[in-house]
């Protein structure tokens, strides 16, 4: 569904600001504004309970510190068409009795429903959603698609064998799988599948965990993390729902793991890695129990420190 078709199945006509900012830049020696405001649907909409709109390079003259003061305001009314390349927004805004009116004509508009606001740190993997995800990849494990398989040498006589397949285009990518398995002195120990083409390097160490036992770390999802006992063959996988979207996935965009670093003396696991490829991040994390972590909150009350590197 577009942006237009989105505003006009989706009214948001008396709906409560939670937040608006508006800004200016300079690209090229021309000066645009932007205009972010997220709202609250207040119970009118049953599919959606925010809303996020976005107009971006606008080229009209708009009132920037008064609409930055708009937070807790209603929208009034909202119509925008599109006229060749630009859209033109008129838009006016209620705060107690006082009528707001602008016209913003922007080279790029965006709205777009939110179920909820902040990150959800519920795992979906298992879930009917996710699975279905999974199915949908599944048709692609076939010689056709076929683009290659690699070995990775790990400790103590194990190694990684995957082989990957590949549904795309010029243009787009519609499937991706591997089929990967843990191998002891050449022999499969696991196997699993992953649906992740965007890490580039498979880990190539055990984490040599404090209670003797040694845990391997892999990815089944750009998103998340899980880890086996190489020891017990017990596994666990980790996938966040993230952030909303609007695109259909059953997870939105959460930290994008790339490294691991564990300190055996506190339990304590440091992920380099970032969100929407940068910057990039440390997020630090309780590992005192590998196949049942909480990402969020644990009983050393380590929920996940953001510093830059």
């Amino acid at each position: 569904m577009g942006a237009l078709e989105f505003l006009n199945a989706h009214k948001i006509e008396d709906t409560v600001i939670t937040s608006i900012i508006c800004s200016e830049f300079e690209d090229k020696g021309i000066v645009y504004k932007s205009l972010q405001i997220r709202g609250d649907y207040c119970g009118f909409d049953k599919e959606y309970s925010y809303y996020h709109l976005f107009l971006s390079r606008i080229i009209s003259d708009i009132p920037l510190d008064q609409l930055n003061s708009l937070k807790e305001a209603k929208i009034n009314k909202i119509s925008v068409v599109r006229d060749g390349n630009l859209y033109i927004a008129d838009i006016s805004f209620i705060l107690n009795t006082e009528i707001i009116s602008i016209t913003a004509i922007a080279e790029h508009f965006s709205v777009s429903g939110l179920h909820y606001i902040g990150f959800d740190y519920t795992n979906i993997y298992g879930t009917d959603e996710y699975k279905t995800r999974l199915e949908s990849n599944s048709y692609v494990e076939a010689d056709k698609y076929f683009i290659g398989e690699t070995e990775t040498e790990l400790p103590d006589g194990f190694d990684l064998y995957e082989r990957k397949y590949s549904h795309h285009s010029d243009n787009a990518s519609y499937a991706f799988l591997k089929r990967c398995q843990l191998r002891k002195n050449g022999k499969c120990v696991y196997e699993y599948t992953s649906i992740d083409d965007h890490h580039l390097r498979t880990y190539k160490d055990f984490i040599f965990h404090s209670n003797g036992h040694r845990y391997y770390p892999f990815h089944i999802d750009l998103y998340g993390i899980s880890y086996i006992d190489v020891d017990t063959l017990e596994v666990f996988n980790y996938i966040p729902r993230g952030y909303d979207n609007d695109y259909g996935s059953p997870n939105g965009e959460s930290f994008i793991i790339i490294d691991i670093h564990y300190a055996p003396t506190t339990d304590l696991v440091a992920y380099g890695g970032c969100y929407w490829a940068g910057p990039s991040e440390v997020m630090v994390g309780d590992l005192s129990s590998p196949l049942s972590f909480n990402p969020h909150t644990s009983h050393k009350a380590v929920r996940f420190i953001r510093s830059r590197w």
